[in-house]
């Protein structure tokens, strides 16, 4: 007998999908079932690497950090200053091995606040220094050269521009611009005008000079009061007068024979110029008698044993001398004037 197949098949279908659609949808749950569900259980942990054993004392200690890398002073080492390079760091710098005790510090003095890292030079007596002289102002911080001394000179030749107070002011002169006095005094018979000298002139520089002489000349040059081209001042001629005074008073017998010798030499000079000039005086009688007889007399002076008096004497032989050369010079150049 034939079986019909169909209603088999169909009732196989029915149990097929009864079976999907029960395993694909879930019930919603009640109040209750929701209240009593618990949490999911967290993920496993993630194998983490070992935690450092203990942190480092000293982070900034590259010696602590890496004590395989450096070769590290001894922790039992001393106590340092902070501002001592050589007690901070022994192994980087060569210092030097004795200590200075109990010495004044000053704070501009890097020997005297780090006896420790310097080899200064040894204490020099103190004296007056310049604030522009490292040497003189830290005479413990450097090792200075001696200043080579300026050669002076006995005569210098006026150049343009050239004035008595900067010639006077150049170290192989006097150094010292108000010693000016003392040139106009040594060269009074070439200069007039103080204020007025010309390039070419020569101008003689009189040394061996005492601290009298030299102060009473920066005496003048401080109080000399005004001034003007062209004019012989009157303070100038009181300074010459009162100079010449005190040089004679002040002169030994060595240097009474060096002016006779000096007038001697002028009035040479001043016969060939044919410009010997007479000359009234106490110490010849007070009558005017010539420059050569007037020599003779400030001889005769100084070999009785008056060095003053022939010293003053014989000087003003030489400056008389000197202006007669002057004026025989000027005579010789005159030409006629026709107005």
């Amino acid at each position: 007998m034939r079986m019909n197949a169909t209603p088999i098949r169909t009732l196989l279908a029915l149990v097929s999908i009864a079976a999907v659609a029960t395993g694909c949808v879930t019930a919603k749950p009640t109040e209750t079932e929701a209240g009593s569900a618990t949490a999911a259980a967290p993920a496993p942990a993630v194998s983490m690497a070992p935690a450092v054993v203990a942190s480092v004392d000293k982070p900034d200690d590259w010696c602590d950090r890496y004590p395989d890398s450096f070769e590290c002073e001894d922790a039992s080492a001393k106590a340092t200053t902070s501002d001592d390079w050589c007690a901070r760091y022994p192994d980087s710098f060569v210092c030097k091995d004795e200590e200075v005790a109990d010495k004044t510090t000053t704070s501009d003095d890097w020997c005297a606040r780090y006896p420790d890292s310097f080899v200064c030079q040894e204490e020099v007596a103190a004296g007056q220094t310049s604030t522009e002289d490292w040497c003189s102002r830290y005479p413990d911080s450097f090792v200075c050269k001696a200043e080579a001394p300026v050669p002076a000179i006995s005569a210098y030749v006026v150049q343009a521009g050239d004035h008595l107070w900067g010639i006077s002011s150049q170290p192989k002169v006097y150094g010292d611009p108000y010693q000016w006095p003392l040139l106009f005094k040594r060269n009074r018979a070439d200069i007039s005008d103080a204020d007025l000298i010309y390039p070419g002139q020569m101008i003689q520089i009189e040394r061996d000079m005492s601290n009298a002489q030299i102060q009473e000349a920066i005496d003048h040059a401080r109080s000399r009061g005004a001034w003007a081209l062209g004019v012989i001042e009157g303070s100038d001629l009181r300074y010459l007068q009162a100079a010449g005074s005190t040089d004679a008073a002040n002169a030994t017998a060595e240097q009474a024979a060096a002016m006779i010798a000096q007038a001697g030499a002028d009035l040479k000079a001043a016969k060939a110029a044919k410009g010997e000039w007479r000359i009234l005086d106490s110490a010849t009688g007070g009558s005017a008698v010539p420059l050569s007889k007037a020599l003779k007399v400030a001889q005769k002076l100084l070999d009785g044993g008056d060095a003053s008096e022939a010293y003053r004497l014989a000087h003003r032989v030489s400056e008389s001398a000197q202006l007669g050369v002057a004026q025989s010079a000027g005579q010789a150049n005159a030409a006629p004037s026709y107005n």
